[in-house]
């Protein structure tokens, strides 16, 4: 048999499907060629020349350093910081902080989405009206604006030394007056203070339709033991329809005749020829009222 009959490439070997830890590897070493278990063979940046430090997982080898940026007030670590560095809480503390924050700012952001979309409805609103108004005034002659005088008077009034003999339980006790500390700027706006009713100017007469006004009201009423006593603001329109628009209610934990706070505000929208008037179903023994237009 010739020599070259015996001879044995390494691709005439078997290949084999995976490395088992009891597998044997064949190294050359200075001492002689060497069998080695494949559970002691080791890699490591000790023995792998070609592989760069920053390559390696694990902690940086020497002396370490730590750069941040600082983000909204925050200090987080930026990429010239030294890599494979094992960081520890207080180095990554800001990144965790500024994290906190983004959270916070978005929650707060999905809060107030309501309000932003209700605002976008009222500024498309008035974005249609100021479309409405420009085609009416472009339709509109100069002869005919020039004649046209626009009057807007105030309706506000403020009334105090208020008081109500009650309804005894019912909603029908009026509330009447005796000082006047301010007075509607618009004569066409009539007040009488006993008991108090305000009605609101008609059509072309200093008033805007539909308005808005808040209402205040401050008052001192009888306890009535273990039961609320209510004030009550009714709105009649022009024609002479009324509705119960709010009530406020204070719980009495008292017995009589001991008097208690029932303070309320709330606003109400007033047309033309609206008329506004209180009732309390317990005594009142003092109290003052508010009406002043917000828009």
């Amino acid at each position: 048999m010739a020599i070259e009959d015996e001879i044995i490439n390494i691709s005439d070997i078997d290949i084999g499907t995976e490395i088992l830890k009891s597998d044997k590897l064949l190294i050359e070493t200075s001492n002689g060629t060497k069998m080695i278990a494949f559970k002691d063979f080791v890699v490591g940046p000790d023995n792998i020349s070609s592989v760069r430090q920053g390559q390696i997982e694990g902690n940086a080898i020497g002396e370490a350093d730590t750069y941040y940026d600082v983000i909204t007030g925050f200090n987080v670590i930026n990429n010239s910081t030294t890599p494979g560095l094992n960081t520890k809480y207080d180095q990554i503390s800001g990144t965790i902080e500024l994290g906190k924050f983004n959270y916070n700012a978005i929650a707060n952001l999905a809060s107030v989405s309501a309000d932003i979309g209700s605002n976008q409805s009222a500024i498309d609103e008035i974005q249609t009206d100021l479309t409405q108004l420009e085609s009416l005034l472009r339709a509109t002659s100069s002869d005919v604006l020039n004649s046209v005088t626009l009057t807007q008077k105030s309706c506000n009034i403020t009334v105090s030394n208020g008081s109500s003999t009650g309804g005894n339980g019912r909603k029908n006790g009026p509330i009447l007056f005796t000082t006047t500390d301010l007075s509607p700027v618009n004569d066409n706006c009539t007040v009488t203070l006993d008991p108090f009713k305000i009605t609101f100017p008609a059509e072309d007469q200093g008033l805007v339709n539909n308005s808005r006004f808040m209402i205040i009201g401050q008052f001192q009423i009888q306890a009535a033991f273990n039961l609320p006593r209510r004030i009550y603001i009714y709105r009649t329109n022009s024609a002479a329809a009324t509705e119960e628009l709010v009530f406020s209610s204070s719980v009495n934990e008292g017995r009589s005749p001991n008097y208690q706070p029932n303070n309320f505000s709330a606003v109400v929208r007033i047309k033309h020829g609206d008329s506004l008037r209180l009732s309390s179903d317990g005594v009142i023994s003092s109290g003052s009222l508010d009406i002043f237009k917000i828009n």
